[in-house]
């Protein structure tokens, strides 16, 4: 079974019980031909980049899970069936990446700073 990762945005004025609703269908369309969500995060009302659908906001919400392209075809038609679904958008993930783990707050409440990426070497050119 293949990672993947979808993205999909809940049209603004549904409630936050049809959130969990909705996402609860989700997980039912995922489970139904074999699949298994790993992990899902409700991120909440945004500002959208740009407006969809007459909308300036909406709900975020990400998942991951396993499946087959099977799982992904079901649950995107389902998305486009789906009339408080603005938005869907779904990638395989690199099992050599797999999914990062959420950060967690330090003491203070803040978030953690990002780990320092380490720069692949530059060739310098040179100046004259």
């Amino acid at each position: 079974m293949a990672l993947y990762e979808s993205i999909f945005i809940i049209h603004p004025s549904t409630s936050d019980d049809d959130v969990n609703a909705i996402i609860g269908r989700v997980r039912e369309i995922i489970a139904k031909p074999g699949g298994n969500v790993v992990h899902v995060e409700n991120w909440g009302r945004k500002k959208l980049a740009y407006e969809v659908k007459k909308q300036r906001k909406g709900n975020y919400v990400l998942l991951n899970y396993e499946g087959g392209s099977g799982v992904v075809q079901e649950l995107e038609r389902n998305f486009r069936l789906m009339d408080s679904v603005l938005k869907f958008m779904t990638i395989k993930v690199d099992p050599r990446i797999g999914i990062p783990p959420p950060p967690t707050p330090s003491v203070e409440g803040e978030m953690p700073a990002a780990p320092a990426v380490e720069d692949a070497p530059r060739s310098e050119a040179a100046v004259s």
